[in-house]
This record gives C-alpha cells, structure tokens and sequence, in this order.
C-alpha cells in the first residue's frame, strides 16, 4: 500500500525503476499507474518462481539500491532463492517481532497457504508469519550484509561493502539489542486483542 510502505515515497520522487510483484489485480493496476517506471508483476509470489518474476532486474546485471520483501507470509524461503542471484546495497524485509533473538524461526511456502489466510479477515490477524529477527540476521549474514536497525516490523540490513557509510555506528548491530530497544507489539495485533491486553 502507498501509506504504509517505507519505499513508496523514495520510487516516486526518484523516479526508480525496478520490479514489483502484486498478487491483488486491483492493487496491481493501482500501482502500476502509481509507479510507471516499475515493472509490476501481477502475480503470486513463490520460492519457485521468484527468480523469474525479477528477470527484468537480474538480466541488467547491476547492483540494486533497494531490495525489499514483505509479502506477510513465506517471506524467508523467498529471499533464500533472490539473495545468490542479487546484490543490493539495502535490504529491507519484515520481521515477526512476536518471536525474540535467538529463536530462528520462518514460515515455509505451501500451495494451501493462501486458502488458510482467507479464513482472516486480514493477514495481520495471523498471529505466526514471515520470520524471525534472528533468523534474518543468519541468512543475510551468510551473503554479507549487516543488521543496521529493527523497528516493530522491518529490519534494515545493508551489504558489508556500504558498511563505512554508517560510521561512526558499529555496526552490524547486535539483534538482541535492536529487539529490546524496538517497540515490541503482538504482531500489529493490538494489546487489547491478546490475553493480557485487559486494563486492571
């Protein structure tokens, strides 16, 4: 959506190009009139087909500015597949902050798992999805890029090679100190929603 989404702004203003998936038709064509000069596939993301549906980015062969992924489900086993294929200097994907440093944990792909989350009235009423923090921080790790912020949902890592752009910070930043310094809420479920959410 355009007012919750961090890069929404940053393609507009910029002019970027790039590629885009949807799966929503009506949403598809709102942002493919909203951002002309990103390629929007309008179509069902998968670890399968992933690589694909970003051919119009992989084939120019140069290093993307921004790479992001947050697709409120599987999103884990679809960066496996983009990370040995793509370098970015940013990478921006959603993270479960349900799920605290250390557990690694991600939510695998499966042909059924569209059918399940129809059964809510929205996504975000799922309360295990995506991926946690740490495990992020292992995957991106294993490609070169460092965990530079955390809040609430989305992680920020950006490649070793930009990493003096952040000094003076250490970085990468510890992922238990992000988690605990990030606001923490079940999940965008709001606390009057959850067991403990009653006023006393």
């Amino acid at each position: 959506g355009h007012s919750d989404d961090p890069l929404y702004d940053y393609a507009r203003e910029s002019n970027a190009t790039g590629v885009a998936v949807e799966r929503d038709p009506e949403r598809c064509e709102r942002h493919r009139a909203a951002l002309p000069n990103v390629h929007v596939a309008c179509s069902e993301v998968t670890p399968q087909n992933i690589v694909s549906l970003l051919r119009p980015v992989l084939d120019t062969g140069e290093e993307l500015d921004v790479l992001k992924v947050d697709i409120d489900s599987y999103d884990c086993p679809v960066l496996e597949m983009i990370l040995p294929e793509v370098k970015a200097k940013i990478v921006l994907v959603e993270a479960n902050p349900s799920i605290p440093p250390p557990y690694q944990w991600a939510m695998l792909h499966s042909p059924e798992l569209w059918t399940f989350f129809n059964s809510f009235h929205s996504p975000e009423e799922v309360p295990i999805r995506g991926c946690s923090l740490a495990y992020e921080v292992q995957l991106l790790r294993r490609y070169g890029y460092d965990l530079v912020a955390f809040g609430g949902h989305d992680a920020v890592f950006t490649h070793e090679s930009v990493r003096s752009a952040f000094l003076p910070y250490d970085v990468p930043m510890d992922e238990f100190d992000c988690y605990n310094e990030a606001f923490i809420a079940a999940n965008g479920i709001p606390i009057s929603r959850t067991a403990d959410g009653s006023s006393s």
